[in-house]
C-alpha cells in the first residue's frame, strides 16, 4: 500500500526537505520510533537532494509492510555512470550553484546506505536513476498523558480564528461553542496567548500574589527586573521586591548561565556530528517531543533553569513568577517540591509599579551621581553557541539538524518566544529595550547556581498516533491522505481546523464531519469516521 506520494522538482533548491517532512509527519501518525524515524528522515532527505541538484523531476513512494518502510525515490536525470564510484564519501558531480548553496559535499548515497537497512540503486546514463531502500522499526508507546497551563474561556471567544494560525502544532480547533484543545499537541508557548485579542486564551494561575510572603523566597525570571524604565535597573527592582516582604528574592539569571556553560561543556565531550541542543526553553522541549523526538538524545542531560532553582531550594517556601504556560507545567509536574507557588507577573507589576517611584528618590538623594554599572565581561564560548528565537524559526532550524545539516555548530540554543523570554506577551516593555537594559548590567551571583542533571530521559510525546493498533493506523494515514488530495487546500479555517490537513485528520479520527468544510466539492458525501 502506498501511503506517501510525493513529487520533487529538479533545481527546487529551496523547497529540498518536503518530501522528507511530510514523510516525518507520516511516521508519527502511525507510531514509529524516534530512532528509526530519525534515519529515514535522513536517507530521505538525501535522496530527494540529489534529485534536486541532478534532475530534472523525480517522485517519492512510501510503502509502509509488517515493522519496516520501503521508500523508492525515481528520478528523470542524467543517471549515474559509475555507482560504485558514487557510493565514494566525497565523490560529486553536482554543479556549481548546488555547491555554493551548500548542496553536493559527495555524502548523499554513503549517508543513505549508513542510514538504512537495505539499499539499491539502479541508473541507466541519460535515463534517470531508482534508488530504493528499506529501514525496519518498532512501534512507538501510545499510551499516557500531558499536563498543561493553557486555559480556555469560550465565552469571550469572539471566532476570529487568530489563535489557529498561531498555533506551531496545530493543537487548537474552533467549535461552535469556543476554542477547543487537543492537550497532547500543546507546546504551552504563548503564541495563542499573544494571538487573542479578548484573553480567550490566557496562561492558568492566579494574578494575585503568594498565600505567603514572610519566610518566603521570590524568584524572578531575568526580563523581569528589567520593565520599569531606564531609572529601574535590575537591582532598584529586585531591592523593591524585597521590601514586599519577602525573605530573599533571587532571579533565574545564574541558572541560566549555568545551564549554558554546563552544555556547552557536554557538547564539547559529546561524539557525533550533531550539535547539542540546550534544555532552556520548556515550550521548545515539548515542541521536539511532539515534532522532532529523534533529536531527543540531542538535547542536553539537564533540567531548565527554573527546575534548577526550585531544586536549590528544596523544601523551602518560595514564589516562582513564570512567563509561559509550558514553565508553568514544568514546575507543577515535575520534581515534587511541595510549598511552592506559581504565579504570573501582572501582580507584582502593580506592586511595584507604586513602590518603585519612591525607592527611586530614595535611591537618587542617597548616591547622588552615581557611575551607571559596568558592561559585563561577554560569555565564554558564544561563538560556538547558535541562538534562534520564535518558534517559527526554532522550527525550522530544528528540521535542519534533523536532516543532519547543522554539524558545524556545538549548541543550539533555542526559544520559542520572539527575543527570548524578553518577548513573552505577559511582559509590558519592549523586548529590544528590555534585553539591551539587561545586556548593560553586571549580575550579581546567586548562592547555588548550579546546572542540575535530569533526572530521566525525555520521552517522546504520546497521543500522535492515529490508533493503538499500527495496521489500522496505516489504513487512516492512507485515507487521510487520500482526503486531503479531495480537499481545496484553501486552509481558510473555516471548518474550526487550522489547515486542510488537520481537518482530514480530525475526520478520519471522528472528531469533525466532512459536511464542516464549506468548500468542497458539490456531491460529495457526508461522512464521519470512527476513531476505532
Amino acid at each position: 500500500m502506498t501511503v506517501l506520494d510525493c513529487e520533487i522538482l529538479g533545481g527546487d533548491f529551496a523547497g529540498a526537505g518536503r518530501a522528507s517532512q511530510a514523510l516525518k509527519k507520516a511516521l508519527a501518525s502511525i507510531g514509529v520510533e524516534a530512532a528509526a524515524m530519525r534515519r529515514a528522515l535522513i536517507a530521505t532527505y538525501e535522496a530527494e537532494a540529489n534529485v534536486v541538484i541532478h534532475a530534472r523531476r523525480g517522485r517519492l513512494h512510501v510503502y509502509f509492510g509488517p515493522g519496516q518502510i520501503d521508500v523508492e525515490v525515481e528520478d528523470e536525470g542524467p543517471g549515474i555512470p559509475d555507482i560504485e564510484l558514487a557510493m565514494k564519501e566525497g565523490y560529486s558531480t553536482a554543479p556549481a550553484e548546488a555547491r555554493e548553496l551548500g548542496f553536493g559535499a559527495g555524502m548523499g548515497l554513503p549517508n543513505i546506505r549508513r542510514a538504512t537497512d537495505r539499499l539499491s540503486v539502479q541508473s541507466t546514463p541519460g535515463s534517470g536513476t531508482r534508488v530504493a531502500f528499506t529501514i525496519r522499526f518498532r512501534p512507538e508507546e501510545c499510551a499516557g498523558s500531558h499536563a498543561h497551563s493553557l486555559r480556555v474561556d469560550p465565552a469571550r471567544c469572539r471566532r476570529c480564528a487568530h489563535c489557529l494560525r498561531a498555533c506551531p502544532t496545530a493543537a487548537l480547533r474552533l467549535r461552535e461553542a469556543g476554542p477547543e484543545l487537543l492537550e497532547h499537541r500543546c507546546i504551552d508557548c504563548t503564541r495563542c496567548i499573544a494571538a487573542c485579542a479578548t484573553s480567550a486564551l490566557s496562561m492558568r494561575g492566579s494574578d494575585a500574589g503568594p498565600a505567603t510572603r514572610e519566610g518566603t523566597t521570590l524568584v524572578l525570571p531575568e526580563p523581569v527586573v528589567h520593565q520599569f524604565g531606564p531609572s529601574a535597573g535590575g537591582g532598584l527592582a529586585r531591592e523593591a521586591a524585597r521590601r514586599l516582604g519577602f525573605a530573599a528574592v533571587w532571579t533565574l539569571g545564574p541558572w541560566h548561565d549555568a545551564l549554558s556553560e554546563a552544555t556547552l561543556a557536554h557538547a564539547t565531550g559529546a561524539r557525533g556530528p550533531r550539535p547539542t541542543i540546550s534544555p532552556v526553553c520548556p515550550a521548545v522541549l515539548a515542541l521536539i517531543a511532539i515534532r522532532f523526538p529523534s533529536l531527543l538524545p540531542d538535547v542536553a542531560p539537564f533540567v531548565t533553569p527554573a527546575e534548577a532553582a526550585r531544586h536549590e531550594l528544596g523544601a523551602q517556601p518560595a514564589a516562582f513568577i513564570v512567563l509561559c504556560p509550558a514553565e508553568r507545567t514544568t514546575l507543577t509536574s515535575t520534581m515534587g517540591a511541595p510549598r511552592v507557588e506559581v504565579l504570573a507577573p501582572a501582580w507584582l507589576f502593580r506592586e511595584l509599579g507604586s513602590s518603585l517611584p519612591a525607592l527611586r528618590r530614595e535611591r537618587a538623594s542617597a548616591e547622588p551621581g552615581a557611575a551607571p554599572p559596568a558592561r559585563p565581561i561577554p560569555e565564554v564560548g558564544r561563538d560556538r553557541v547558535l541562538r534562534v528565537t520564535s518558534v517559527e524559526s526554532v522550527a525550522r532550524v530544528l528540521e535542519r539538524a534533523e536532516q543532519g545539516q547543522l554539524a558545524d555548530l556545538h549548541v543550539l540554543e533555542l526559544y520559542a518566544c520572539r527575543e527570548g523570554c524578553f518577548g513573552s506577551p505577559l511582559l509590558v516593555e519592549d523586548p529590544h529595550i528590555a534585553r539591551h537594559r539587561a545586556a548593560l548590567e553586571v549580575r550579581a551571583e546567586e548562592t547555588g547556581a548550579r546546572a542540575v542533571p535530569r533526572p530521566e530521559p525525555m520521552a517522546p510525546r504520546p497521543g500522535l498516533r492515529l490508533d493503538p493498533s499500527m495496521a489500522e493506523a496505516i489504513k487512516k494515514l492512507a485515507r487521510l491522505d487520500a482526503l486531503v488530495q479531495d480537499l481545496p487546500g484553501r486552509d481558510c479555517g473555516s471548518c474550526g481546523a487550522p489547515t486542510c490537513s488537520a481537518f482530514a485528520e480530525d475526520v478520519v479520527l471522528g472528531r469533525a464531519l466532512l459536511a464542516a468544510c464549506a468548500h468542497r466539492r458539490a456531491g460529495q458525501e457526508e461522512e464521519r469516521c470512527s476513531s476505532t
